[in-house]
């Protein structure tokens, strides 16, 4: 809910639809100051994640998350709006890489990949939602709405149990079995909880965030998979997903054929986004990770560029009524494109390349990447929008999945199917 509140509420604040005014630059900067703060609770991510456990350090986050929806609720002003969507941010960066390397670990190996899609689904839905209340109702009411989804959260995860993974690490080997009995609902659990355990003994000595960073670059294949890591998070931010999110009602709006209210599109494309990921979901443990970031990547590549060239010939006043139409179509197909791999896929492979013993450093360091990018790349975009330099985002987002088509045919690894003990003993296969 705190990523989908910008793309509909953003253009009532320039309005002065609420209790105070906003410019267009501080708009922008209720944008970024999220991702800032994601990139925040991610880096917090790495060094709690194993001091004080999934399952807590997610329940923590009630604390800064009821403080983020306070602050919009009691004290509504463009400073205390900054500091709201920053805590907020830091709030979603921790359950972002907990919550995902907690639903990696539960999982068995044949649903792995949907069951952390669809973790990554709740998170869209919860845009949705906010789509849905900032478009319709007011700041106040969606604040109400985003608390009580707080208290929910907490109490119903308590109940959870905390991850197998993380109890053998810490040595509670009674708890890590009754964990794993209850996730697979049976107890016949013993030759994958031997796995576990030796998994778990093996990696015990590169317990340390910054011990386990370099054992893992001093490996065979090590350097290759951290490379892999990175430039997947770069991918995914390049793909547009996080412009789609906060910028969709402005982009369509820009297509003058669109005859829907502002209010109506920034339903309808979230509808969209989610009826397409929920493919994604059905495809991606039948298909592979790489079969569908690498089409989800041809078209964000080819629909960016005609995009591009739309609005291009837009800003150069010539006639564009007769692609209208097509133009809408193209940007429909796009975040269908988007919402079929490059949306989720990244995040859960992810998950999969890195060593037990350096997935929570990795992993948190991955996704803080990620949020650093999309800060960048929101500072970018709010410049060309204002500057109507539209086109060079688009083309710009081209350009870079052009280029990525060959990073993901020749370098990406296959991770369908496999244990997570076996891919800590898979690194060193990885070859060029």
């Amino acid at each position: 809910m705190f990523l989908g509140w910008t793309s509909p509420i953003t253009p009532r604040l320039l309005d002065h639809d609420f209790s105070f005014k906003i410019t267009a630059n501080e708009a922008c900067w209720t944008v970024c100051v999220f991702t800032l703060g994601m990139a925040c609770g991610c880096f917090l991510s790495i060094f709690l994640l194993d001091i004080v456990g999934r399952k807590v350090l997610i329940l923590l986050t009630i604390f800064p998350s009821s403080v983020s929806w306070m602050l919009m609720l009691w004290s509504p002003s463009i400073s205390n709006l900054y500091v709201s969507r920053f805590i907020g941010g830091t709030a979603s960066g921790i359950i972002f890489t907990s919550g995902s390397i907690y639903v990696t670990e539960i999982s068995p190996p044949h649903i792995r990949s949907a069951l952390c899609s669809c973790f990554l689904l709740m998170n869209y839905c919860g845009s949705f939602l906010g789509y849905v209340l900032t478009s319709i109702g007011t700041i106040e009411k969606y604040s109400y709405v985003g608390m009580f989804l707080v208290m929910l959260q907490f109490i119903v995860f308590a109940w959870m149990p905390e991850s197998p993974f993380y109890l053998l690490r810490r040595k509670r080997f009674g708890a890590g079995m009754d964990s794993l009995m209850y996730m697979r609902n049976s107890a016949d659990v013993a030759e994958e909880l031997d796995s576990i355990m030796k998994s778990v003994e093996s990696d015990s000595q590169y317990n340390g965030t910054i011990s386990s960073i370099f054992h893992l670059a001093s490996e065979k294949g090590g350097k290759r998979v951290i490379l892999i890591g990175a430039n997947l998070m770069t991918l995914q931010v390049f793909s547009g997903t996080i412009i789609l999110i906060t910028y969709s009602r402005t982009i369509f709006e820009k297509i003058d054929n669109v005859q829907l209210p502002g209010t109506y599109i920034s339903i309808v494309l979230p509808i969209v986004f989610l009826m397409s990921y929920l493919l994604c979901i059905s495809l991606v443990d039948r298909l592979g990770r790489k079969p569908l970031i690498i089409v989800s990547t041809v078209g964000v590549a080819s629909c960016s560029f005609l995009l591009g060239i739309y609005f291009f010939l837009e800003q150069k006043n010539l006639d564009t009524s007769g692609f209208q139409p097509f133009a809408f179509g193209v940007a429909l197909l796009y975040v269908i494109s988007v919402s079929l791999g490059l949306a989720s896929v990244p995040f859960v492979v992810m998950n999969e390349i890195f060593p037990m013993y350096a997935k929570a450093a990795c992993v948190g360091l991955g996704f803080c990447v990620n949020f650093i990018w999309s800060f960048i790349i929101l500072r970018i975009w709010s410049t060309v929008v204002f500057a109507n330099s539209i086109h060079i985002g688009f083309w710009l987002f081209s350009g870079f999945n052009v280029f990525s088509i060959f990073f993901l045919v020749f370098y990406l690894p296959e991770t369908k199917g496999q244990f997570l003990q076996i891919s800590d003993s898979s690194v060193g296969r990885i070859k060029k």
